[in-house]
């Protein structure tokens, strides 16, 4: 019946009028099938590389970057794929900095 799954709750000191909670009984789940099959390693493909290749000269685009219209390398040690490297720093004696694909182009 449906009133088999309903139970009334009273709690001590607390008067509600009406306290119900409901329980329903979920089917049991069927072991993972992944647990069982043996898994299989296979090598992904590497993603095609986007932009300038490590170690090409590029210039900025970026206006209000400090190197504006000036040449810096790609950085070959980083993973990332546009880390420029100049020769000169800027007033934080920084020499590096990261900027988007559209932001530079390749000379």
């Amino acid at each position: 019946m449906m009133w088999d799954n309903i139970i009334q709750i009273k709690d001590m000191g607390v008067h509600c009028s009406s306290s119900k909670l409901v329980v329903k009984a979920a089917d049991e789940a069927a072991p993972p099938e992944a647990a069982t099959a043996e898994p299989t390693k296979e090598a992904a493909p590497k993603p095609p590389l986007i932009g300038p290749k490590r170690g090409a000269k590029v210039r900025i685009l970026r206006k209000e970057s400090y190197w504006y219209k000036g040449v810096g390398s790609v950085d070959p040690k980083t993973r990332y794929p546009v880390v420029v490297r100049f020769n000169k720093v800027n007033y934080a004696n920084v020499s590096t900095n990261n900027y988007a694909l559209d932001e530079i182009e390749e000379v």
